[in-house]
């Protein structure tokens, strides 16, 4: 018996999990993806080098190969093309295109929390000649519609504000203005079900070089208040837009055992990310994922846990140049689960900042800066 097809629109690293987990699922596996360096597409049965924001050749894909399922890649475009694809043809399971429209646009959805008392930073949207004599600094600085960290600026008085507004501009015209909150930065990934929290990680985000850009990432118990109140949003939420069954995840800030929401999606997490929450809840989380979007019912098993403390850590070099390679230190050699690379060596580093070169899995690691000095990126600088 021929397998069914699922379709991906993506096909880079971070839709490796959901490739591999399509496929242990019994699925014959397309990604699509522009491309051709694109990593998951060697994972894949089979693979398009076409952009998935070209609508028009995606739906020619899906009817030539008689795709049976839609999945997104980890990225919002991607997800809300699947969406909208989804509805089109009637596969899958996903929420309204207008509710997935505006949780993965940052001020609508923050205009949404705020309108319905939920704990989110206070926030004004950016006009042209608007009065902001209102602002207190410090001020964030966000784009409504990109991810991972890109044109996101603090800004902490009258002259940083201006040359951030200027810069951000330049790259988009969809700006809000958020109210800084100093806390601890988490990252909160649930799996809904029946609009309840039927399974919830949390994990602690820090930055390294860039300080807008995840690289560490570990399990973190919440305080029982914390979750409590968290999880009480969470439900809102879902009741109020009527989600669909699926995963859930957040970026909070917690401060003075107040969690706000800065962030949410409905796509996976980048960056091997649901490893990170398999190898230290030991849940089928991808499995669950995949099941989720095609419409099957996820039963309790997939989510039997126990645990292990697991560090996420993407490797970044420190200049620009010529990539040589990396050293790891003997004291944490014997303690890699995992080591993905990302850049072949001999590749020309121009935007160091926004530059992942390996992503390593690591265990038993109590001093979580120590991985910052074990593991080197060696650049030959121009």
């Amino acid at each position: 018996m021929e397998s069914k097809k699922v379709l991906i629109l993506g096909g880079s690293h971070r839709d490796i999990p959901l490739i591999k987990a399509a496929q242990a699922l019994g699925y014959f596996v397309i990604t699509l993806g522009s491309k051709r360096y694109y990593k998951g597409h060697h994972y894949a049965n089979k693979y398009f080098l076409i952009n998935f924001n070209d609508i028009e050749e995606v739906r020619k894909i899906i009817k030539k190969e008689k795709i049976n399922y839609l999945i997104p890649g980890s990225g919002e475009e991607s997800y809300l093309n699947t969406v909208l694809l989804a509805k089109e043809f009637n596969i899958g399971n996903f929420d309204k295109i207008e509710v997935a429209r505006l949780i993965h646009n940052k001020w609508r959805f923050k205009d949404f929390c705020l309108q319905h008392g939920i704990s989110t930073p206070k926030g004004i949207y950016y006009q042209d000649n608007q009065d902001l004599s209102v602002l207190t600094f410090p001020v964030v600085v966000k784009p409504t519609n990109l991810s991972g960290g890109r044109g996101v600026d603090i800004v902490y008085n009258e002259n940083e504000f201006q040359k951030s507004l200027k810069k951000t501009t330049e790259i988009t015209n969809e700006i809000f203005f958020e109210e800084y909150i100093h806390g601890q930065l988490i990252a909160y990934s649930i799996f809904l079900q029946d609009q309840k929290i039927m399974y919830a990680f949390s994990g602690i985000d820090e930055t390294y070089l860039n300080p807008y850009l995840i690289t560490t990432a570990y399990p973190l118990t919440l305080d029982s208040k914390v979750e409590e109140i968290l999880s009480k949003d969470i439900e809102k939420i879902a009741k109020i837009l009527s989600l669909v069954d699926g995963m859930f995840h957040l970026q909070v800030i917690i401060k003075d055992d107040i969690p706000y929401i800065i962030d949410v999606t409905r796509r996976i997490p980048g960056d091997f990310y649901p490893y990170l929450i398999e190898k230290a809840d030991g849940v089928d989380y991808s499995k669950a994922v995949v099941k989720a979007y095609i419409g099957d019912r996820v039963q309790n098993e997939f989510f039997v846990k126990y645990k292990r403390f697991i560090v996420r850590y993407v490797a970044m070099p420190s200049t620009n140049g010529i990539y040589r390679g990396l050293t790891i230190d003997d004291n944490i050699k014997n303690n890699i689960l995992m080591r993905f690379d990302l850049l072949s060596i001999g590749s020309r580093i121009d935007n160091y900042l926004g530059t992942q070169v390996a992503i390593f899995l690591i265990e038993n690691i109590d001093d979580i800066g120590l991985i910052n000095r074990a593991i080197t990126v060696i650049v030959e600088e121009n």
